[in-house]
C-alpha cells in the first residue's frame, strides 16, 4: 500500500531542492535567450560560414540527448583535458569541473539551438517592409532590430518561450546524473534510505506537476499582456 502520509512529510525535503532546480532553470533560459538570439539574427542575415556552423550547431545540439551531452561534458571533457595536460607537460586545461556551473552551461548551450529556432520564425514572422522603413528614416539596421523588430518577434514567440522553460524545469532532473542534489536527486536519496521508491516518486511528481502548473499560469499572463502590444503594433 502506498503511505500518503509519508509522501505528505517528505514533501517539505523535496521542496527545499525546488530553488536550486529553478536557479539552474532560470539562468539557463536567460543566457538561452541570448545565444538564441544571436544565432538567429546570423542565420536571418545568412552571415557567411557562421550561418552554416550556426545550422550544425543546431542539428547536432537537438539530435543528441541531453543526458548524453551532460556525460560528455562533465565526465568526458575533464579525462580529455587531463590527456592533453599530460602530452603537453601543463597543468593549463581544468581536469574538474563545478556541478552548477557546468549544468548551467549545458542546459544553457541546449535551450539555445532550440530558442534560435524560436526566434528565427518569430522574426521571419515580421513584415520586413518596416525594417525598409525604419532604415529610411535614418535607423541603422541593429537600431531596426531593437525597436522594431524584435519586440514584435518576442509577442510572436512567448508561448514557445514558456514551453520552452518548462521543458528546462522538467530537464532539470537528470542534473543527479552530475553530482547536483536537486529535486529527483533528493528523491533518490530519500527512497534509497526508506525503501520508499513509489511514494517517493509520485511525491516528486506532483511537486514538478505543481510547479510547472504554475509556470503555465504565469506564461499565460505574459502572453496576454503581449497580445494587447501586438495589437497595438498592427493596429
Amino acid at each position: 500500500m502506498i503511505d500518503i502520509g509519508y509522501m505528505i512529510d517528505k514533501v517539505p525535503v523535496i521542496l527545499a531542492a525546488v530553488p536550486r532546480t529553478l536557479a539552474i532553470a532560470a539562468a539557463a533560459m536567460a543566457i538561452g535567450l541570448v545565444c538564441g538570439l544571436v544565432i538567429a539574427v546570423i542565420r536571418l542575415y545568412r552571415v557567411p560560414l557562421l550561418s552554416q556552423l550556426a545550422v550544425v550547431y543546431i542539428s547536432l545540439t537537438r539530435g543528441i540527448p541531453l543526458l548524453v551531452q551532460m556525460y560528455l561534458m562533465f565526465y568526458g571533457l575533464p579525462r580529455l583535458f587531463a590527456g592533453l595536460n599530460a602530452a603537453s607537460g601543463t597543468a593549463w586545461l581544468p581536469t574538474e569541473f563545478n556541478p552548477y556551473v557546468t549544468a548551467i552551461l549545458i542546459f544553457s548551450l541546449y535551450t539555445s539551438a532550440y530558442q534560435a529556432e524560436t526566434w528565427y520564425a518569430a522574426l521571419n514572422s515580421i513584415d520586413y517592409r518596416q525594417m525598409d522603413a525604419a532604415l529610411s528614416i535614418g535607423m541603422t539596421a541593429p537600431q531596426g532590430l531593437a525597436r522594431i523588430v524584435i519586440p514584435q518577434a518576442v509577442a510572436n514567440a512567448v508561448p514557445n518561450f514558456g514551453n520552452l522553460f518548462i521543458g528546462l524545469v522538467k530537464g532539470t532532473s537528470l542534473t543527479f546524473a552530475i553530482q547536483i542534489v536537486d529535486i529527483m536527486a533528493v528523491a533518490k536519496i530519500q527512497a534509497g534510505a526508506d525503501y520508499r521508491y513509489i511514494e517517493m516518486y509520485l511525491a516528486v511528481s506532483l511537486v514538478y506537476w505543481a510547479i510547472n502548473a504554475l509556470l503555465e499560469r504565469l506564461f499565460v499572463r505574459i502572453e496576454r499582456r503581449f497580445s494587447k502590444y501586438k495589437r497595438l503594433i498592427t493596429a
